[in-house]
């Protein structure tokens, strides 16, 4: 049984560290060497420029979603269910933070169900970590999606802050397995999210082997939870914590280098890659899908805005389609499909 005081204080200092600019790693993120071609006569009008994607098969009207943050503390619900009304409005697919809490509190399902009820056909997805994952049935699981009613569940992957957050779990033997095990079992998608430190092309292979549905990349470029546990390890005077994760806090792939990396899985049957890390804005969007991500997923931007109230929100959402947008009518592409290759990379990638 895990104290719940100290579960709510962590979650805590997790939003409030992750809002401040020395916890962010934008100055690594290599989107300044993605450059779209620039298309002088494009051949289209700009109110013909259609957004849609689709998302596990289906045709989805936005390729934008709201990354998993934060759940499990009295703050988050309200947050929560201000993203997740919103992001009704605007067709937006939103993950929600760690259901962790909910393997020991039984009473920590109510948050979802208020979600829920104040959205009621939002698309959201369900999230659990790799070390619960793999210590916990795919009942338990199930149990999970079923009570926020998610659309697929996301398994998140953060070997770096575990090894640096005191009250860390890293043990993730037999991680592969279990994730291929809710593939199987599972009665929804399942995607596997990095947590800010990006994806080889071994790992998404692995992945693509047993069968996932959807890699988020997450990579190096946004919020770095090294540096947020090190953070917490000054304010709690861990030297230990605090003196490694100065060293780790540049570690990880960057966003742009992950997606590169996905290009490469040769698969026909190949899950869909998400993009996501350091994205401030729908330019940032537009460099990922010329690259061929699938859709984009904005956390930083969206709580900064969240915080401050449902009407900042909604403009920012809708600043973030209109920027792609412009993006498109600008590169001469009609839809999603036409703006892939429509990049140039400069030698400092």
């Amino acid at each position: 049984m895990q104290d719940s005081t100290l579960f709510e204080s962590r979650k805590r200092d997790h939003i409030e560290l992750a809002l401040q600019e020395q916890n962010q790693t934008a100055d690594v993120s290599q989107l300044e060497s993605i450059t779209l071609v620039h298309e002088a006569l494009p051949d289209i009008n700009f109110q013909d420029i259609s957004i849609e994607t689709t998302l596990f098969g289906e045709k989805q009207s936005k390729p934008f979603f709201i990354s998993s943050m934060t759940a499990g503390h009295a703050d988050a619900t309200a947050l929560n269910m201000r993203l997740a009304r919103v992001c009704q409005d605007y067709q937006w697919p939103m993950g929600v933070g760690s259901q962790r809490r909910q393997l020991f509190d039984h009473e920590a399902r109510r948050e979802w169900q208020m979600v829920r009820r104040v959205a009621p056909t939002a698309i959201l997805f369900a999230n659990l970590g790799i070390a619960q994952v793999i210590s916990t049935s795919t009942k338990l699981v199930q149990e999970l999606v079923d009570s926020l009613e998610a659309s697929a569940m996301i398994v998140h992957l953060n070997a770096l802050q575990e090894c640096l957050q005191p009250e860390g779990t890293p043990q993730f033997a037999g991680g592969l397995k279990s994730i291929g095990r809710l593939v199987k079992e599972l009665e929804c998608p399942v995607i596997v999210k990095e947590t800010g430190c990006g994806m080889s092309l071994e790992t998404m292979k692995r992945l693509n082997d047993i069968g996932v549905h959807a890699i988020d990349v997450s990579g190096l470029g946004g919020t770095h939870w090294g540096r947020i546990e090190g953070r917490r390890g000054e304010i709690g005077k861990n030297n230990k914590i605090s003196q490694a994760a100065r060293v780790f806090s540049n570690w990880g792939i960057s966003s742009v280098e992950s997606i590169l990396n996905s290009q490469k899985l040769t698969s026909k049957s190949r899950p869909d890659i998400w993009a996501s890390g350091g994205l401030r804005s729908g330019l940032d969007t537009a460099k990922f899908f010329a690259l061929g991500a699938k859709m984009a997923g904005f956390a930083k931007p969206a709580l900064e805005n969240a915080v401050k109230g449902e009407e900042a929100l909604t403009e920012w959402m809708s600043l973030m389609e209109y920027e792609l947008k412009i993006a498109m009518f600008c590169t001469g592409s009609q839809n999603l499909n036409e703006i892939k290759n429509k990049v140039s990379l400069h030698a400092n990638r």
